[in-house]
């Protein structure tokens, strides 16, 4: 696919900034491992890609010292936190505490990669790096799948309009089993 290239002019970025802040994304701790030490950031642009092969994306921002930690590790693991765990993702976000002391908040396991994931987080995503996309300040990293964990039934904590939200509980729906998608 060729870019298009436009002959509009892009939005102010302040003006961006401010729309985006309505769209609501599920709040993430991404986290890594490297020689012992363990790196954190909250994040809430991850998405799903596909489901074979297994692969979501993230974006980090290249100013923080997650994201040279996830490129040498080659690995990454994303944790959904619940909607319980908003000091959690305050503290990786690094409100309240530098980054030596995240991980005393909440109990951390490794699975396979030896990136940390989060005990009783809504989902956990353990991921080998599986290409890259330089997008300005961001860098988008393709994770390939290689363990998962849930808690199954753990509301997913949600950010949007620049403050955490809950789900509103709707139980009217259609059983489809294991089968459920978009």
């Amino acid at each position: 696919m060729v870019a298009r290239t436009s002959t509009f002019p892009s939005v102010p970025a302040a003006e961006y900034v401010t729309s985006v802040a309505q769209h609501v994304s599920s709040v993430c701790v991404i986290t890594t491992g490297l020689d012992g030490e363990r790196f954190g950031m909250t994040a809430t642009a991850v998405s799903s890609v596909s489901a074979e092969p297994p692969r979501l994306l993230v974006c980090v921002n290249k100013s923080g010292i997650t994201h040279e930690k996830i490129l040498e590790a080659g690995s990454f693991c994303v944790n959904v936190l619940a909607e319980e765990q908003d000091k959690l993702a305050l503290v990786f976000a690094g409100v309240g505490g530098n980054r030596q002391d995240r991980f005393s908040v909440g109990e951390w396991i490794t699975l396979k990669t030896g990136a940390p994931a989060l005990i009783g987080a809504a989902a956990v995503f353990d991921c080998l790096v599986g290409g890259t996309s330089d997008q300005s300040t961001h860098t988008v990293f393709f994770g390939d799948v290689v363990a998962t964990a849930d808690r199954r039934g753990a509301d997913t904590l949600l950010y949007g309009g620049r403050r955490f939200r809950q789900l509103r509980k709707v139980f009217a729906g259609v059983d489809v089993g294991e089968n459920e998608f978009l």
